[in-house]
């Protein structure tokens, strides 16, 4: 046959060539570098999937603000919330920022919440500073690095002035909260004159105000606008408790009382307010706004600096309320310039209690039609009562970052309010300072370490701060 070729002999196995053994470097194993592991390190089947580089996904979405690295992947954990509400992962863009103090949480708060949502987002960021760090509110001297000014509140008169009776909070309506229901005058708008009225009249009497007590301030209220705008001018508190004490012969004659009888209604009210504004809420909110209390800040960063106020006594919580009060209305006014907000609020158990704290947790619940995220810092979670607006607070957020506790209490508290998986009790106790667990949603706790930039470290670091660094760097 035409190309046939006879089979051919296989050919001969070839030896194996064989490689001579890495060497080993005398320095190197000196230090034990080619020994194995002496203390074997426990887990388990589940853990151990993140070892598998085809089976480890990120912990979260690439769409975010980065905050720290996850401690068992080490890849990075990104969050924000209004992505994540616009992803649908919650439901609400509120956070809480639990933990001990020195834990980390003031870094995260200036981070996360603060200069990466002015930076990288170019949104507004409104903080209530409650810290005093070298006679000061601790955010001062980001706010100088920033280019904004501090708005500093004191009881000496040579503060910042914020008025009650602020037309912008008008535009809240004058009706009372309606619980039953959020259209109408109740969910459905940022609180009223009125309704802040109402709260620190009764924290003025350490009591609710009774009905009588509600009509007489009422009544109060449209006589003094009234007034002031046929003199052209804004209406203060001192018109309210001219008011209740000198009642119009109109008004008594319309409720079919005599004047003296309206007038005994408000006696009480009158007196009350009249003692706050001139101990208390001295020089802070019995006179017109002051120019510089003003959300149009350049830099989208507004510093509103607390610390000067006591802590003892229902001025803080008063002048935390008004300002929240204050934003929600301002925003709601400009809705038609939407512009994402972040509120930060150092210390949220100042508005723990009390009637002005239940305002305050109203206003929050406006978050989703005003654009507002309202991040607050608290300490213990057991120490709050189960019915304060603080708790409350805490269960309406679904962004969650939980730092180290150092109470059993404490850190069973966090376990029971955010439902935890059991045993996470010893892991919160453990955490180190700037690790902390991060929840969002109805997803599992990411345990994370929070990275800072060079950068950011000069910004959040307390001792930097002290020594007038940054604002070296600033100018």
């Amino acid at each position: 046959m035409v190309g046939w070729q006879p089979p051919q002999p296989p050919l001969p196995p070839r030896e194996p060539q064989f490689r001579p053994p890495p060497r080993r470097r005398r320095w190197l194993d000196k230090w034990g570098w080619y020994e194995p592991r002496v203390e074997p390190m426990v887990s388990t089947t589940r853990q151990a999937e993140a070892l598998n580089l085809a089976l480890s996904s990120p912990p979260t979405s690439y769409r975010g603000l980065i905050v720290g690295t996850d401690l068992l992947s080490g890849q990075l954990v990104t969050h924000d919330q209004f992505v994540a509400y616009e992803d649908k992962l919650i439901s609400s863009v509120n956070a809480a920022v639990v933990g001990d103090v020195g834990k980390g949480k003031s870094s995260l708060l200036k981070t996360w919440a603060c200069t990466r949502q002015l930076l990288l987002r170019d949104r507004r960021v409104v903080v209530l500073d409650k810290k005093l760090q070298g006679g000061l509110g601790e955010y001062t001297a980001l706010a100088r690095f920033l280019g904004a000014p501090s708005i500093r509140f004191t009881t000496d008169g040579r503060g910042s002035r914020l008025n009650l009776l602020d037309p912008v909070i008008a535009l809240g309506g004058d009706q009372p909260d309606d619980p039953a229901s959020e259209t109408g005058t109740g969910l459905s708008r940022p609180t009223g004159q009125m309704m802040l009225l109402r709260a620190v009249l009764a924290e003025a009497l350490g009591r609710p105000v009774s009905e009588r007590e509600g009509k007489a301030l009422r009544l109060a209220l449209v006589a003094a606008t009234r007034d002031a705008r046929e003199r052209r001018r804004v209406p203060v508190i001192g018109d309210i408790v001219h008011h209740l004490l000198n009642p119009a012969a109109d008004d008594a004659a319309a409720l079919q009382r005599r004047v003296r009888e309206l007038q005994e209604w408000g006696l009480d009210p009158a007196f009350a307010l009249e003692r706050m504004i001139e101990e208390d809420l001295a020089g802070l909110v019995d006179a017109e706004t002051s120019p510089d209390v003003h959300l149009d800040h350049s830099s989208g960063f507004t510093h509103f600096d607390i610390s000067g106020l006591p802590i003892d006594g229902p001025a803080l919580r008063v002048v935390m309320t008004l300002i929240n009060t204050w934003q929600s209305n301002m925003l709601a006014k400009r809705s038609e310039q939407f512009r994402q907000t972040v509120n930060v609020v150092e210390e949220g158990w100042h508005v723990a209690e009390g009637s002005v704290g239940a305002i305050f947790r109203r206003n929050t619940k406006l978050s989703r039609g005003l654009g507002l995220s309202t991040v607050a810092g608290f300490h213990h979670i057991s120490d709050l009562p189960p019915d304060s607006p603080a708790r409350s607070l805490l269960q309406e957020a679904e962004t969650v970052f939980i730092y180290g506790q150092g109470s059993l209490d404490d850190a069973a508290a966090c376990v029971e309010l955010y439902n935890l998986p059991s045993g996470t009790e010893e892991t919160i106790m453990a955490l180190e300072q700037g690790t902390c667990l991060l929840k969002v949603g109805n997803r599992d706790p990411i345990l994370l370490r929070h990275e800072r930039s060079p950068r950011e470290i000069a910004l959040t670091d307390t001792d930097t701060a002290l020594t007038g660094m940054i604002l070296r760097d600033a100018a």
